[in-house]
């Protein structure tokens, strides 16, 4: 039995900074590239390198679905995390390898300053299985939705060797290219057996939510998969609702040492928030303060404000509240001075 990678391994280190600049500066976590695999007799290490202060925390997923129960208990999995020099090492020990082992491996890594997803997809080959001189579909990243201005991309990426046949579904129906929907796809440059596939939905309202299924068929197999989309309207009191802005942004001053800019989401499950100003992450003090709170008698409605008091010159620029949840981002900005 062997295992093949089949994740790029480009590195993302910023080639602006010298190494020892990188290596202090605060900020979110960041990867020196993306996780690669390394044989051992007994197994396999899937691993990489962080660059940014301050201490990480580490979270492995299989398909998913956290280990966290698995590294409780199980020699099969080992986790590190520990600093070697001015790096962080970050890896997976996967021990007593099988067919069942195969799957799409992710890390997310946070800190005070945000976090950082970096992904593997591990496959299991049987030098005994009949040759199929292929790929069966397979989901490396499972749809997720994305909003741009006034269209909500739906996006996955498939691996697959024939190049396979895509279809979008709603509801039973083929979703054909129209004005409604735009349909694209392209391959990984790296890696031509990583397809990127995306349906645009323009202008979505109340009546183009529902499942949203993906199919990906070749001679090898076929595999699909669902994301479920909810735009408010009747369905605002139920599960599964994006993460967007619904209106537009308020900037309150209610006495001369306060600001307060103040954005209008709807989510559920309960959004991720983060503020940035001139791209920089905003860091809370006795002056600068986030809060994410439920509208009042309104079902997935929340306020996120972000107070500053004793505004200083230094405090202006382009502010942007980042919103996240598992099915849906988005964005609002401020301009201040």
């Amino acid at each position: 039995m062997t295992t093949v990678n089949t994740t790029q391994k480009t590195p993302i280190i910023d080639k602006g900074l010298d190494d020892k600049t990188i290596k202090k500066l605060p900020g979110p976590p960041e990867f020196t590239e993306e996780l690669r695999m390394r044989q051992e007799t007994d197994g396999v290490l899937l691993e990489s390198y962080l660059i940014y202060e301050p201490e990480h925390q580490a979270t492995w997923y299989k398909d998913e679905k956290a280990l966290l129960g698995a590294l409780d208990f199980d020699e099969k999995y080992q986790p590190f995390l520990e600093r070697r020099g001015d790096w962080t090492y970050c890896a997976l020990a996967i021990r007593h390898l099988s067919q069942e082992d195969a799957g799409n491996y992710s890390v997310v890594v946070k800190n005070k300053y945000g976090e950082k997803a970096n992904h593997v997809r591990l496959s299991m080959k049987d030098e005994n299985a009949p040759n199929k001189d292929g790929i069966e579909p397979t989901f490396f990243r499972k749809p997720s939705s994305r909003q741009e201005g006034k269209k909500l991309h739906l996006e996955a990426e498939i691996e697959a060797l024939p190049r396979p046949e895509i279809t979008w579904s709603l509801g039973g129906n083929i979703i054909e290219e129209s004005e409604k929907f735009s349909l694209f796809r392209a391959i990984q440059p790296s890696n031509p057996n990583i397809h990127f596939v995306r349906l645009t939905i323009n202008e979505p309202s109340a009546t183009d939510g529902g499942n949203y299924v993906v199919r990906a068929v070749n001679s090898i197999g076929e595999k699909d998969c669902t994301l479920a989309l909810n735009f408010g309207g009747d369905n605002e009191s139920q599960d599964n609702v994006p993460a967007r802005v619904y209106e537009q942004p308020v900037l309150l001053q209610p006495n001369p040492e306060t600001l307060i800019l103040e954005a209008h989401i709807i989510a559920n499950p309960k959004p991720k928030i983060s503020w940035l100003c001139n791209g920089d992450f905003v860091k809370e003090s006795d002056r600068k303060m986030s809060r994410l709170e439920p509208r009042h008698g309104e079902q997935n409605k929340w306020n996120a404000t972000l107070t500053i008091l004793r505004p200083v010159k230094s405090d202006a620029g382009e502010y942007k509240c980042s919103i996240k949840n598992k099915w849906g981002t988005d964005f609002t900005t401020f301009q201040l001075g």
